[in-house]
């Protein structure tokens, strides 16, 4: 079972341009991005709250807009509308879909290592609470309106293979493959270290492919053992690093640690 995440709870006051009160029955978790890379997520939490909420024209017509969650670039997460309620965020899928609304950073819209982790561990509990499967209903807002009308979050659909690395990330973690502290950000460049060389600090199994299958077991590195690295496998069901052997093994922290011979 996951742990409920640290949730700051920020409820908008009822009314009709974000907080209608309609009942919401969840059967998908829809991410969304908040527009513009490094803007802080506790000012589209103030937008929607505060300006939004009380009647904001713009062109002359009333903003009708809101979300379930938000998440900072620091990885707070706040939530503005109970799950049972519907909010304005996803078009036609408002009526079942939890809204996250997800800030990010750099020019191509990725996420902190912060956020992102919040978002693995926020989507992998709201699955878990609403009895979800994180593969089939978790969902960009661009799923439900096509990238003619709006490229939402933006980063996730110019890089499906990402979405799909989050959605497995979200699975692992309620499947118990991995805990939170195993959560690496799969957008960032750069985020992910290879180490050249790892050293073995609790019993593994290394493997001739890179999965978990009980096939694929070659055998077991006990801890003190070295292994050179040549790459770093993330599409797998948990991250797992290439040895020069010709193995894979975990990159969990649990198992493994980089390793730097000393300099004499």
């Amino acid at each position: 079972m996951i742990n409920k995440p640290k949730i700051i709870e920020k409820w908008q006051k009822r009314n009709k341009y974000g907080r209608p009160g309609t009942p919401l029955t969840a059967k998908k978790i829809a991410i969304h991005y908040t527009g513009s890379p490094d803007v802080p997520g506790h000012k589209t939490l103030s937008y929607f709250n505060n300006v939004v909420a009380n009647g904001h024209k713009v062109n002359g017509k009333f903003v009708y807009a809101s979300a379930h969650y938000i998440i900072d670039l620091d990885g707070t997460i706040y939530q503005l509308i109970p799950t049972t309620e519907i909010c304005y965020a996803t078009n036609s899928a408002n009526s079942y879909a939890i809204a996250v609304e997800v800030a990010t950073t750099g020019a191509d819209n990725h996420y902190t290592d912060a956020t992102y982790k919040s978002m693995v561990w926020l989507c992998a509990w709201l699955c878990q609470y609403k009895k979800l499967d994180c593969q089939k209903d978790i969902i960009t807002h661009t799923d439900v309106v096509g990238k003619n009308y709006k490229l939402c979050p933006i980063y996730m659909v110019k890089n499906p293979d990402k979405m799909q690395q989050f959605k497995q990330d979200c699975h692992n973690l309620k499947e118990g493959k991995i805990r939170v502290s195993d959560i690496t950000n799969c957008t960032a460049e750069g985020s992910v270290k290879i180490p050249k060389m790892i050293k073995v600090i609790q019993n593994v199994n290394y493997r001739t492919e890179p999965n978990f299958k009980a096939t694929s077991i070659a055998g077991e590195a006990t801890p003190g053992q070295i292994f050179t690295v040549v790459d770093l496998i993330t599409k797998s069901e948990a991250n797992m690093y290439k040895l020069k052997s010709g193995f894979y093994i975990t990159a969990s922290k649990k198992y493994v640690e980089e390793f730097i011979p000393k300099k004499f």
